[in-house]
């Protein structure tokens, strides 16, 4: 499982560090991720074994009545996917039309979110997370959490 909120730069090569306590995971040692378009303007980063469990299954049996606007879903999510690697000091290279996307250009938040990784301008995080904070206290009250 993914946890905890953390702030890098891309440095002048494109690169990307992903933090050690992200890399643990059995799937993660072997450095194989998918990086996809996600939602709010983020990048989602998977390890592969997620992605075939949890992702590919989820949109084959996607309980969407308006099946054009489930086949555009997933045109979206997997036309964007990409296979990346993590080179020997731990940092992975996003492609160009990927940063576009998310908007990242210098400091990027990198965020644990359970089953995935979200890659965030840190600028857009900061006015999501803003924005999102009186979401969070009411499910939280209603969690009981």
């Amino acid at each position: 499982m993914f946890l905890g909120t953390y702030d890098y730069s891309i440095d002048s090569k494109g690169r990307l560090f992903i933090p050690a306590k992200l890399r643990e995971g059995k799937a993660l040692r072997q450095g194989k991720f998918i990086v996809t378009k996600g939602l709010e303007g983020c990048l989602y980063l998977y390890d592969s074994e997620n992605f075939r469990n949890i992702v590919l299954s989820r949109l084959e049996n996607m309980p969407v009545k308006n099946q054009q606007d489930a086949r555009a879903f997933k045109r979206l999510l997997l036309s964007g996917a990409q296979d990346i690697e993590l080179d020997d000091n731990g940092r992975i290279r996003i492609p160009r039309s990927l940063m576009d996307f998310a908007g990242l250009k210098k400091n990027v938040t990198i965020l644990g979110v359970g089953q995935r990784i979200e890659l965030w301008s840190s600028t857009k995080w900061e006015a999501y997370d803003r924005k999102a904070a009186s979401a969070f206290q009411r499910l939280g009250k209603q969690l009981e959490i």
